[in-house]
């Protein structure tokens, strides 16, 4: 899944004044782009991040795709449900949640939770549809 996104966000900043950042830390984002990333652990790592030079703003993703249920998607929604919250306070950062797989059919009331906290959820199909690049280029 981390790949696929990967291929996302390459060809969304591809040719562009936008640059990118797999695996990046809250202290790669600040040394290299001057934005400073609240995070609710120390070893956080973002799967993709994007930073918008003009704007100063960060967009940051984080990707799961779940072949079946469990209480891992349950734990995963709550987690990022508070990592959402804990970003949202800083108007320089949009957190993204990119989710997809059958496992959610078995899930539904912690990805209804995650919903109603997390303004930017998006599957494999919206990516595929230009969610993605909407939300980004539109600033």
């Amino acid at each position: 899944m981390e790949s696929i996104i990967n291929r996302y966000v390459t060809e969304l900043v591809d040719g562009s004044n936008y640059y990118t950042q797999s695996q990046a830390s809250a202290a790669f984002i600040l040394q290299e782009w001057g934005v400073e990333i609240p995070v609710d652990k120390a070893n956080r790592r973002f799967d993709e991040a994007i930073f918008d030079k003009r704007n100063n703003h960060v967009y940051l993703l984080e990707t799961n795709y779940y072949g079946g249920g469990g209480s891992k998607l349950k734990a995963v929604a709550g987690e990022f449900s508070n990592l959402n919250n804990l970003l949202k306070n800083n108007s320089n950062v949009t957190f993204i949640w990119v989710t997809d797989g059958q496992g959610w059919k078995t899930a539904r009331l912690p990805l209804e939770e995650a919903f109603s906290n997390i303004e930017n959820i998006f599957n494999l199909d919206m990516l595929s549809k230009g969610y993605l690049k909407d939300l980004v280029l539109r600033n």
